[in-house]
């Protein structure tokens, strides 16, 4: 009879809470087109600088704003948890930062605003009321009428 020989004991893996770094430097570039896309209609509405023009510039701009306004409301999520996570609050306040003086800009500016800050403006906005709801934990009753 073969001598039985014990296995080591599995454990299960641990992975590291939080989003991967692939991820975070994703994230990272993500927001930081944001930013950059802001500024530049920021000043142009400012007569500091030139905005971008063309359809194609709109359509990404506006698109970039969206998608990160998603990641932003997620984040809001992770950050009101019981224990909030660093980098899921920091990029929240780094686009509601951001996001706020577009819309505080295209506000007092209206009339001289871009279109391009106005579409920027209103895309935070929408993103802004998703992410209170998650940072509130509003949901819609399963019971509502649609």
């Amino acid at each position: 009879m073969p001598a039985r020989t014990r296995s080591a004991p599995t454990r299960p893996e641990r992975r590291p809470a939080g989003p991967s770094l692939a991820l975070r430097v994703s994230l990272i570039g993500l927001l930081g087109g944001f930013i950059v896309v802001a500024g530049r209609e920021v000043a142009a509405t400012l007569g500091i600088g030139a905005g971008g023009s063309g359809d194609s510039y709109d359509l990404f701009a506006v698109s970039l704003t969206g998608v990160v306004g998603g990641v932003f409301a997620l984040g809001s999520a992770a950050a009101s948890a019981a224990a909030p996570k660093r980098f899921a609050a920091m990029y929240s306040l780094v686009y509601a930062t951001f996001g706020a003086i577009a819309m505080i800009v295209c506000l007092v500016r209206l009339g001289a605003s871009t279109p391009l800050l106005r579409s920027l403006a209103a895309t935070f906005l929408g993103t802004a009321v998703a992410a209170a709801s998650a940072f509130f934990g509003i949901t819609v009753p399963e019971d509502a009428p649609a």
